[in-house]
């Protein structure tokens, strides 16, 4: 009777692992054109949030419910974020060339504004997914939440871009990594990274 009781320690643990597998394969079919990764990732880490709150009902449900209601505003800002990345990328590219005291200054400035691009675009379609608002209040909350809790900052870019640049550099273990990231890659980097967003978003959430 233990072994089937639903806090059973096993029991949970397949729960979420469970939900991991289900989002991930959700979220890799709807990116399939790309410019709608941004609202299948407010809609991963809106049942990524739920799983570390302790719901594990219904995950496709919740995934298609979250990516249907947050679609436009995650949308635009997905575009948005891509668009000021392109350009950024550009200038990049131009002013490393320049050896100018101005044109040095100018790339540190660009710099300064990829990594501010890099940081919102980690908070903001967490931010969708936990909060109603306007997409400029999603905007100003990612970075509050971002500059607030620079540990914690730290920490979600190191799981969100650890993987993917070792997956870049091991071509030798490619399929591998693949195989991981096409079954639970996403989903548990979304995870890990829920469990230190859930852990800021919880004081606002209960004054709801």
């Amino acid at each position: 009777m233990n072994w089937m009781n639903p806090d059973n320690v096993v029991h949970v643990a397949l729960n979420k692992i469970g939900d991991v597998i289900i989002a991930n394969l959700l979220f890799l079919l709807c990116s399939v054109p790309l410019i709608t990764i941004g609202p299948a990732l407010s809609a991963l880490y809106h049942c990524m949030l739920r799983t570390v709150k302790g719901n594990h009902t219904f995950t496709v449900k919740t995934f298609f419910s979250a990516f249907r209601q947050n679609f436009i505003q995650s949308f635009l800002i997905w575009t948005g974020l891509c668009a000021a990345f392109i350009v950024t990328a550009l200038n990049l590219r131009f002013l490393a060339h320049t050896v100018s005291p101005a044109g040095q200054i100018f790339f540190l400035l660009t710099c300064g504004t990829a990594v501010l691009l890099a940081i919102t675009a980690l908070y903001v379609f967490p931010v969708i997914a936990a909060f109603k608002g306007t997409w400029k209040m999603h905007l100003k909350n990612a970075l509050l939440f971002a500059f607030s809790h620079l540990p914690s900052t730290l920490l979600i870019a190191v799981f969100s871009t650890l993987p993917m640049v070792m997956t870049w550099l091991d071509a030798g273990l490619l399929p591998l990594y693949a195989c991981c990231w096409f079954f639970f890659g996403f989903g548990l980097t979304a995870y890990i990274n829920s469990l230190l967003f859930y852990r800021m978003f919880r004081p606002y959430l209960e004054q709801k």
